[in-house]
Parts: structure tokens; C-alpha cells; sequence
């Protein structure tokens, strides 16, 4: 049986962010303290008391499936008696049993948790050009002309989007010399998830005198995208058009850390022969969560395509991963491959390989096409001028 978390908030104005990260890292130390393995946290927002769309699929998804489900509070299920008293009946019919926190133990007062709780609210919303980008490229009457002529208004980005299409990184050198150009030869898809990573990217520039090595950060997530655009090309999956993209914006919640918990991200940073897991054990103890939880808050704060935020969350763990369990795995793969890192084929299911038409074969020679690129991103510094 499974054990499961729900966290809920009913604040406006970004304010939910602060809140979810909050409910998530009590929870998360509260099941260290209990020596309780917790199998997922499922989070939702809601302005409705009597209404929780993520709650409910809870409760169908898993009947006979979790014997424990763990909240902070009680008004977390709702502040609608009637609903609430509902919620909990079912709960009990499905044996089902819910855990609060503040009724089973008195949050230690003293128990350090990270900054990264306060200061999530500073993290930048996306740029007002980049969420009315996207509204136009989900609109189907949107022509490349009218997307074109939104994205030239802002030079900088033009300037970056067609220095990514045309890089080694994408397979387009020295071919696309206009934005509506870039949005016929690659598609509205294509071109979404490269203003995304060029504007990403931009937002999270250098600060401060800190060690982190920013180079080294983007030239690894760069790596990770290429090898994730050369699997997918060979693959049988539905969204090749973003995994490049996607997959270049897995370790987002590195920087995140990084620039806004750095007291307490460097003893992580600094710390030395961890493997993936071990790495986000210790964020998880310095800072409360690890790098993917992070970055899934910031990324649903962001609202990001539901792919992005589902390799974003389980790059590491791609089993998890209910929607694009392909494409969650076709990061992992690129992640080890990238990192220099053995991969055990024989741990990957045989359907999911036929899928991404992966063989030892194949690996090594994205391997090898890799180590010809790297030296392609030597001069990263100037990449996005």
C-alpha cells in the first residue's frame, strides 16, 4: 500500500506558491521524523471550498492502492463543513487513513526550514512578451507574421531565439535568418519551447559572489537537450517538437536554489561522490526539498505545458511520471549520458525502449556525437548576448 500527501491553497496573487512549498516541506520532515516512505504529493490550488478537481481524482485513483494519506491541517481538504465532512467519510469507506500533522505532532518550532520558502516569492514571473506569445501559439487563427512581429519587439530575445535555431544544439546552422522564418521550418511547437528556454535562461544570469558554476550549468543542460532531441528523433513518441526544450530545463531547480537559498544550497553544492539520489536527499535536508519539487512549484506558478513540468519533476525518477512516462525517460537517458554516467539498460522497461528505439548501440553513438558538440559550447559565456 502507498502513502500519499495532499497539499491545497486557497491564496491569490502568487501567494499559493509560498504556501504549497510550505505544506510540502512540513510534510516531507514530518515523514523523515516518522520514518514514513512517502510515494507521491499531490498539489492543487482552488478559490472553491466545495469543489477539489485533484482531491477527487485521489480519491478514485487510489481505492484499494494508498492506506494513508497525509495533510497539514484539516481545512487543507476544505473549509466547507458539509464537503469536508464528505471528503472524510469516503476516506474512511475506502480504509483509507488520514494523517494531520498539527493533530499528531507539534511542529518543532525550532526545526530550521529553508529560505527557499520565503524567498520563492521573489522568483520573476515570465516575462508579459512571453506569456502573450504563448497565448497566440495556442490560438489557431495565429498567423507566423502576427507571432513574428510580437517577438521583434523585443530585440534581445529575437536575437537569442535565432542564435539557439541556428546552433549546433538544434541541427539548423546558419540556415534561419528570421523569427517568421524560424516559426515556419520549425513549427509553432518548436519555437514556444525555444523562446521558453532563451527567456529562462536570460532570467537566471549570474548574481552575486557566489561559486556557482554557471557555465558548467548550462553547458550540462544544453548537453542533456541535445541528447533528448537525437533520442526523440529515432523514437515513436507524440511530442518530439518539446523535448528539447523541455529537457533543457530539467535542472531548473539547481538554479533556483542557487540564487535564492545559497546559504543553505552550497553544503550540497560543495559536497562531493553522491549519485542522483543522494544528491537530492541532501537538498532535501538543507533545503527542505530537492531540485525537482522546486522547480515543479515555479513552473505550475509559471504555467508551464504540462510536459515541461512532468520532466522538470520526474527527470530523476521517470517511473512516476503518469502523462509522458516516454518522454520523462528519454531525459533520465540523456541526464546519464550527458553526465558521463553508466547507464544500466536492463533497468529501463523493454516496452519503453522499443518505444524510444534505444539500444546500447544508439547510446554510444549519441555519446560520441555528444563529445563532438561539447566543444561547440566552449565559448557558452556570450551564448544568449
Amino acid at each position: 500500500m502507498k502513502t500519499i500527501a495532499y497539499v491545497c491553497s486557497y491564496e491569490e496573487n502568487n501567494k499559493y506558491t509560498e504556501e504549497i512549498s510550505k505544506q510540502t516541506a512540513d510534510i516531507k520532515n514530518f515523514c523523515k521524523i516518522h520514518n514514513i516512505e512517502l510515494d507521491e504529493i499531490y498539489s492543487e490550488t482552488s478559490n472553491r471550498e466545495d469543489f477539489k478537481p485533484v482531491l477527487l481524482n485521489i480519491m478514485s485513483k487510489f481505492y484499494n492502492k494508498a492506506d494513508k494519506l497525509i495533510i497539514t491541517n484539516n481545512d487543507i481538504i476544505s473549509k466547507n463543513k458539509d464537503f469536508k465532512d464528505w471528503v472524510f467519510d469516503e476516506f474512511k469507506r475506502m480504509k483509507i487513513e488520514i494523517i494531520c500533522i498539527n493533530k499528531t505532532q507539534e511542529i518543532q518550532q525550532e526545526k530550521t526550514f529553508s529560505n527557499i520558502t520565503n524567498n520563492i516569492k521573489n522568483i520573476p514571473s515570465l516575462p508579459e512578451i512571453i506569456t502573450k506569445s504563448i497565448e497566440l501559439m495556442q490560438d489557431k487563427n495565429t498567423s507566423a507574421t502576427k507571432l513574428s512581429k510580437l517577438i521583434a519587439n523585443d530585440i534581445g530575445l529575437t536575437a537569442r531565439v535565432l542564435k539557439l535555431v541556428n546552433s549546433a544544439f538544434y541541427g539548423f546552422p546558419k540556415q534561419i535568418s528570421t523569427i517568421q522564418q524560424a516559426i515556419v521550418i520549425l513549427g509553432f511547437t518548436t519555437i514556444k519551447g525555444i523562446i521558453l528556454s532563451a527567456s529562462i535562461y536570460k532570467m537566471f544570469t549570474p548574481k552575486g559572489n557566489i561559486s556557482f558554476n554557471y557555465k558548467n550549468f548550462w553547458k550540462h543542460s544544453l548537453l542533456v537537450a541535445t541528447a533528448a532531441r537525437l533520442i526523440a528523433e529515432n523514437s515513436n513518441i507524440n511530442h518530439k517538437e518539446d523535448i528539447f526544450a523541455a529537457a533543457f530545463l530539467h535542472d531548473l531547480g539547481k538554479i533556483i536554489f542557487a540564487q535564492y537559498d545559497w546559504d543553505n544550497y552550497v553544503n550540497v553544492y560543495t559536497s562531493t561522490c553522491m549519485d542522483d539520489i543522494q544528491y537530492m536527499n541532501e537538498e532535501e535536508k538543507n533545503c527542505g526539498l530537492n531540485h525537482c519539487e522546486i522547480a515543479n512549484l515555479v513552473a505550475y506558478s509559471w504555467n508551464l505545458p504540462q510536459i515541461f513540468c512532468d520532466i522538470i519533476t520526474y527527470h530523476h525518477k521517470p517511473e512516476k511520471s503518469e502523462n509522458y512516462l516516454p518522454e520523462c525517460y528519454i531525459v533520465y537517458i540523456s541526464n546519464l549520458i550527458a553526465s558521463n554516467k553508466n547507464l544500466n539498460i536492463n533497468n529501463i522497461p523493454l516496452d519503453i525502449l522499443e518505444k524510444l528505439n534505444i539500444s546500447e548501440q544508439n547510446i554510444n553513438g549519441i555519446r560520441n556525437k555528444l563529445n563532438e558538440i561539447a566543444i561547440d559550447i566552449n565559448n557558452i559565456d556570450s551564448f544568449f548576448e
